[in-house]
């Protein structure tokens, strides 16, 4: 069965000090996050119930890792490296409004994939994909990469 698990910013300061990095993973109900939590980034032994989360933070686990083991989410920067040095940062976006139902990322000009670039540079052998921040907290990386 695959794996679904969301993750947030936490929306009260209380809470925000009882989670580091003010993070929470699990699953989602009225905006809330249920997490069944044994995350790393959680303190929350086992169980916490009806954390309040900023709406627009939500992203969801896509069910890949990168290079690293690091689970990639919805709103995550990824940093492609080709094996010839050639390099670029994306955001991970899911793409349904553009009638394309999947988790993806865009290329810049002078890479081309033929289909979802995420699977594409994975299978291909000739990428190193690996998470380096997220819109919320690093923003400046995809600006930096324009």
């Amino acid at each position: 069965m695959r794996e679904i698990e969301f993750r947030a910013k936490v929306k009260r300061s209380l809470q925000l000090e009882q989670i580091k990095n003010g993070w929470i993973h699990g699953g989602i109900f009225e905006n809330k996050i249920i997490s069944r939590n044994t995350n790393e980034d959680s303190i929350c032994a086992g169980f916490c119930s009806e954390v309040e989360i900023i709406q627009e933070t939500v992203g969801q686990y896509i069910g890949i890792k990168d290079m690293n083991g690091t689970k990639i989410f919805e709103g995550d920067i990824l940093k492609i490296v080709h094996e010839d040095g050639a390099q670029f940062y994306s955001e991970v976006k899911y793409f349904a409004d553009i009638d394309y139902p999947a988790f993806d990322i865009q290329f810049p000009d002078g890479f081309y994939f033929e289909s979802n670039v995420i699977s594409e540079a994975i299978q291909s052998g000739f990428f190193e994909l690996s998470v380096v921040g997220n819109i919320y907290d690093n923003p400046e990386l995809l600006e930096a990469s324009k």
